[in-house]
């Protein structure tokens, strides 16, 4: 049997569109030590014959297509079937560097006490204002818990664990919508071992079918519920400045109050082009604290 150093898995439910986008630069960038697996929640927009069609090409090396639970029971059954050493997250409407990805491994591969990497990204407001780019810097918060290990909140879209390691970190929740949330400040209050790239790695794509966005208020209460369980007070989000923190909460703000229908205004090609330069221009070889 061939051996996987790396195992990428996603889960995607009748976002075609979205995903004819991004799989392709996935596929481009699957290593021949690596593998690809995709847990459809049986889509009825084309998805399935789109993704069985690679599947054939032996361009995507594991597909799962049927009904599920949602987000946390589509990951759980990808992680579960992963054939890599490690595993990384890869969502189906986000962008990604391969780069840092790739340095990431190497990292992993090199220490094989870490069970859990994490880095920093963006936040991409697509508004009805100008399109703004967020730099998110829970690296503060990781340096936090090296010294006091004060659990925290990180994007998911950062996760890259080792497969072993599931038997300490767990799978991941299927009551929670926010799935990352409960994920990542469960796994920073066990004893896992946890180390973060000073780099950027990714952009997340704020659209109008993110969870995020849909439900937004049930997001805010999940955040509190999980804080208040863990810390025992309100979550707190880290920003650069004070600006950045009302540009990335105006848009939800405006939906919330009914004066906004929707926050594509940037059609999701045009964005994910936008993250990509953005993410090429962010690239510096970061070091890795742990």
């Amino acid at each position: 049997m061939k051996k996987y150093t790396l195992s990428y898995i996603l889960t995607t439910f009748n976002k075609l569109s979205y995903l004819k986008v991004t799989l392709p630069y996935l596929i481009e960038a699957c290593k021949d030590d690596e593998e690809i697996v995709i847990v459809d929640g049986g889509s009825t927009d084309g998805t399935r014959e789109y993704l069985e069609e690679l599947h054939q090409q032996n361009r995507i090396h594991q597909l799962l297509s049927e009904s599920d639970y949602g987000e946390s029971h589509g990951t759980n059954k990808a992680m579960l079937t992963a054939r890599g050493d490690l595993i990384k997250l890869i969502t189906d409407d986000d962008v990604y560097s391969f780069k840092v990805i790739q340095e990431c491994k190497t990292f992993m591969l090199e220490n094989p006490d870490i069970d859990v990497l994490g880095f920093d990204g963006y936040g991409y407001l697509i508004s009805t204002d100008n399109p703004v780019f967020v730099q998110q810097y829970v690296i503060q918060d990781y340096k936090k818990w090296q010294q006091s290990r004060t659990p925290f909140i990180f994007c998911g879209l950062s996760l890259l664990f080792r497969k072993k390691s599931l038997a300490l970190l767990g799978l991941f929740n299927t009551t929670i919508m926010m799935i990352d949330f409960e994920y990542t400040i469960r796994i920073t209050s066990c004893k896992s071992k946890i180390a973060w790239y000073a780099g950027l790695g990714y952009v997340n794509i704020a659209n109008e079918k993110s969870n995020s966005i849909k439900h937004w208020k049930l997001s805010m209460i999940e955040k509190e519920k999980l804080t208040y369980f863990y810390l025992n007070k309100l979550p707190f989000i880290l920003f650069k400045n004070k600006d950045s923190f009302k540009n990335i909460f105006r848009p939800f703000k405006r939906m919330i109050f009914g004066k906004v229908t929707s926050i594509n205004q940037i059609d999701f090609p045009v964005a994910f082009r936008n993250a990509q330069e953005r993410l090429d221009m962010s690239f510096n070889g970061g070091q890795f604290l742990k």
